[in-house]
């Protein structure tokens, strides 16, 4: 009790409070004020230490001083108390103060330089779909296509790590708390916001999160007419890049914000982005709409060099899902006056690269596609068409594990295509990961592609001895001719048991050409053991036309488990030699388990 009463004789309580509010107001004010300033990030820690140290030379000074009517005086020990009394008093004065210290520190930590944390560079930021409140699902497009023109803005920058657009776009429609979106996808920001539209006025909302704290580091609201949505885009781009205190130079503070706005019309953007999301389901009446739909957007904007790229990767797919004769010489040719069109008017449109690249492919100029879908990717990384085309390409040649670490990268940036994910599926198939190739087909069946046209069930059953399964599966797949059904029966019944071969083999000899050509049959012929029937139709083919490879065949077959005898036979190098891919080899990578031969263009174990 004698302590207590020393401590009130003396007024150090008062002292101790006043100091511990003028310290908490400094603190919250620097934490405040300081970022504004850009002062150096050291200051706000100098701040800190110095009222720490300030603290126990206000409390001697406390305890040794008073402020009375005469001034400051000497406050006098207390009398007949004996010495040793004045010492216990000081000691339990002197730990009293450190530990008053120690948590005033921590106050003052916690208040001031954690908050002035959020102030510091942030390096990562992940752009959550904007939330559609326009009152109308089927404006979604609009919402979600604000959030992907944001991220790829913001992507360009230097420095900064930007979330893919599968991890944020996986937190659409659920309410998650933004400190655990900054755990699951490593980020110490988060862009939200929300878009409501009215007639030719729109509202958008957009809020920058720490993801630490839980802090706001910025919001704004932005009421503006349709024609400035570009303008809105580059301005909250701007602003993050500022609030997140990016330090770039001038030539970098210009990638997040565009040169010039894609169009000034907000009806073609609109046409545009309908045209997106019902181009990303395929399917030829899918694409047939979206080509409709960039069409009409180029009618009210000619110069929409984003639209005519779209247009052209609409053009480049169709082949793969008409039943139109000759439809790849119909196609092509649209597809790249269309990439050439955009590229007149801007010559740093990924997608139309993209789509050249992808055109080169499919003419087996595989150099100019390889260096094509390079460039491509170098312009617009997060973009998944370049990606899954390119994972196309590196399938053909053989550089499978390529191959799936493209397709892996298109699905993660476009997780709601069910054509990339059907893709993946192949990968995964190619490479021998059956279950992967299942999840991943069950996924593009979850996303509205049929399975009845990935085959990837077939495959697998066949594999694991599933014969029913493999019967079933084949009988409901879309993609096999009516007529060739019975045939496919038979061919599944020679894999369950070997003494039928003989009579399924001469029953696909004389499969009618109209109903499917021999070289559509390669891969059955490969899982009979016909390789040397297999290399007698290809030679034939080459013999008739060297470019056969091109339109009719490829070498996909030969990097499949069921390929491993073909690809190690020693003809394998004089028929690679003939198709002329080996140049491609030499420059970029031989395939995965082969090697360039002593005496043959390559040797696969």
């Amino acid at each position: 009790m004698a302590f207590f009463a020393e401590l009130k004789r003396r007024r150090v309580g008062k002292v101790a409070i006043a100091y511990g509010a003028i310290a908490w107001a400094v603190t919250e004010a620097g934490s405040v004020v300081l970022p504004a300033l850009r002062v150096p990030d050291w200051t706000m820690t100098f701040i800190v230490i110095f009222l720490m140290v300030g603290f126990p030379v206000a409390m001697v000074l406390a305890w040794i001083f008073d402020v009375g009517p005469q001034g400051i005086e000497r406050t006098e020990p207390l009398k007949d108390t004996p010495s040793s009394m004045h010492v216990k008093l000081r000691l339990a004065y002197a730990a009293v103060v450190l530990l008053c210290m120690a948590g005033l520190g921590y106050l003052l930590y916690e208040r001031g330089m954690g908050r002035a944390h959020a102030g510091e560079p942030h390096g990562s930021i992940a752009v959550l779909p904007f939330t559609n409140l326009s009152g109308d699902p089927a404006r979604d497009y609009f919402s979600d296509g604000m959030s992907e023109e944001l991220l790829n803005l913001l992507a360009r920058v230097p420095g900064l790590k930007v979330a893919s657009r599968t991890s944020s776009f996986a937190f659409k429609g659920r309410n998650v708390d933004i400190r655990e979106v900054g755990r699951d996808l490593g980020v110490e920001t988060v862009l939200e916001g929300s878009v409501r539209q009215a007639g030719d006025q729109v509202r958008i909302t957009a809020q920058l999160i720490d993801t630490e704290t839980g802090f706001h580091l910025w919001s704004e609201t932005y009421d503006r007419k349709l024609a400035d949505i570009f303008q809105v885009q580059d301005e909250i781009a701007g602003a993050i890049v500022d609030k997140l205190r990016i330090e770039l130079g001038p030539q970098d503070q210009k990638l997040a914000i565009r040169d010039k706005a894609p169009t000034q019309n907000v009806e073609a953007y609109e046409l545009y982005l309908r045209g997106r999301d019902v181009w990303k389901r395929r399917g030829e009446e899918n694409l047939r709409r979206a080509i409709e739909l960039y069409q009409a957007a180029l009618g009210h904007d000619p110069a929409f060099a984003r639209a005519h790229a779209a247009l052209a990767s609409a053009y480049v797919v169709m082949p793969g899902y008409t039943k139109e004769d000759d439809d790849e010489s119909k196609y092509l040719p649209l597809a790249e006056a269309s990439a050439r069109q955009a590229l007149s008017i801007d010559p740093n449109i990924g997608e139309a690269h993209a789509v050249l690249a992808q055109i080169n492919a499919e003419r087996g100029d595989l150099l100019d596609a390889e260096s094509g879908f390079f460039f491509a990717i170098s312009l617009e990384p997060n973009e998944a068409t370049p990606h899954h085309w390119y994972s196309l390409l590196l399938s053909r040649v053989g550089r499978m594990q390529a191959a799936l670490s493209q397709a892996r990268r298109a699905q993660e940036l476009d997780p709601s295509s069910p054509v990339i994910a059907a893709n993946l599926a192949g990968m995964y198939l190619m490479v021998g990961d059956d279950d992967s190739a299942l999840r991943l087909s069950r996924l593009a069946a979850d996303l509205g592609l049929s399975k009845k046209n990935i085959g990837v069930e077939t495959t697998v059953a066949m594999r694991r001895g599933q014969w029913a399964e493999a019967r079933r599966s084949i009988a409901e797949q879309e993609d096999v001719p009516e007529k060739l059904r019975p045939e496919a029966m038979k061919f599944i019944d020679a894999l369950a048991d070997p003494k039928l071969r003989p009579e399924v083999i001469a029953s696909m000899h004389a499969v009618d050409p109209k109903v499917a050509t021999q070289l559509d049959l390669i891969q059955p012929y490969l899982q009979l053991g016909q390789v040397d029937y297999v290399y007698q139709i290809l030679f034939a083919a080459l013999d008739e036309d060297p470019k056969s490879w091109v339109n009719h065949w490829d070498l996909n077959h030969a990097w499949s488990p069921e390929g491993a005898a073909f690809r190690k036979d020693p003809r394998f190098g004089e028929l690679v030699r003939r198709i002329g891919i080996v140049d491609y080899w030499k420059q970029y990578g031989y395939p995965d388990g082969c090697r360039a031969g002593q005496d043959t263009p390559i040797v696969c174990a």
